[in-house]
């Protein structure tokens, strides 16, 4: 079970894409947009907080974090996460923390690599008109909440008996189909695939020949790269012969759905179940870092229930 972040707002990060939030300056004064240059746009103060300001821009960055984890970014809900944020950023304040540097640049990489790269990330930000400031200022939150829940609560941990107990109670997710990393070249007729195979035995890269054979469009551009796949989805005889032909070698032409087919498997995983010795480690750690998630949350539900907010 792999470690997840508290997400960008509890989504982004995950970028669902997600993308696991983009808010308040970590560290920031009064909030995004604070120390505007006087040739800035007018940023007006919409909420004090125990008469702290919040700024227009502060809100109008978690209403796009909403947009981009594909939620409702209405004004309302936006200003009480905002009021949460400024919260949790006073206490962080309180106690000396600041949001690691590097941590804020693995999550960042992160998601860059889940949305397919900072090009599609860009395309993602301007398709729900966030700028890359409010972005960056969202995973500093991130990284600040956990920072947070953690300086709080570190007395909370999961032990051993947690993790057995949701380890059998959740034995599907530890449990690994077989699956392979599979390459093909589609085409229309057993001896054209014969031909493109006689120009990969005499040493032409199987991506090249997927270009020129394939008539799988979207296979031909990736080089005939269909990425991990579960055996299972497999056709019969596709399983037959890649259980037939060396792993790193081309197969034989097999007919299948569409036509002729040249498969080329690697990394053949079997079924496997992920043993509980090997899973408790990772697993004590999330279920760790979910009580404590938990514990963050009460109280700044209870910290919000204290505020006095108000509108200038």
């Amino acid at each position: 079970m792999s470690r997840s972040h508290t997400p960008l707002f509890l989504v982004v990060l995950a970028l669902a894409v997600a993308l696991g939030a983009a808010v308040l300056a970590a560290c920031g004064g009064a909030g995004v947009g604070a120390d505007a240059s006087p040739s800035s746009p007018p940023d007006p103060v919409v909420l004090l907080v125990d008469g702290q300001a919040i700024h227009r821009s502060a809100v109008d960055a978690v209403r796009a974090e909403f947009r981009l984890g594909g939620t409702s970014d209405t004004e309302a809900r936006a200003e009480k996460e905002a009021v949460r944020r400024e919260l949790l950023r006073r206490e962080a304040q309180r106690l000396g923390l600041k949001p690691d540097a590097a941590e804020v640049a693995t999550r960042s990489a992160a998601m860059a690599k889940k949305a397919g790269g900072r090009d599609a990330l860009t395309v993602a930000l301007q398709r729900v008109s966030m700028t890359e400031a409010q972005l960056q200022s969202g995973i500093e939150y991130s990284v600040l909440h956990d920072a947070l829940q953690d300086a709080k609560f570190g007395g909370l941990k999961a032990g051993r008996q947690q993790a057995r107990a949701y380890y059998d109670a959740h034995r599907a997710a530890f449990r690994h189909v077989a699956s392979v990393h599979l390459w093909s070249i589609q085409v229309s007729a057993e001896r054209i695939a014969e031909s493109a195979l006689v120009r990969l035995r005499s040493g032409r890269p199987f991506e090249e020949v997927a270009r020129q054979f394939s008539n799988d469009l979207e296979a031909k551009a990736k080089g005939g790269d269909l990425g991990r796949v579960e055996m299972a989805s497999l056709p019969v005889p596709f399983r037959k012969m890649i259980a037939a032909t060396r792993p790193g070698h081309v197969s034989k032409p097999v007919a299948g759905p569409g036509g002729w087919f040249l498969l080329l498997a690697k990394g053949v995983r079997p079924d496997s179940t992920t043993p509980f010795a090997k899973a408790e480690p990772p697993l004590v750690r999330e279920l760790t870092r979910r009580e404590r998630f938990a514990a963050l949350d009460a109280w700044l539900k209870a910290a919000g229930d204290k505020a006095t907010v108000a509108r200038p």
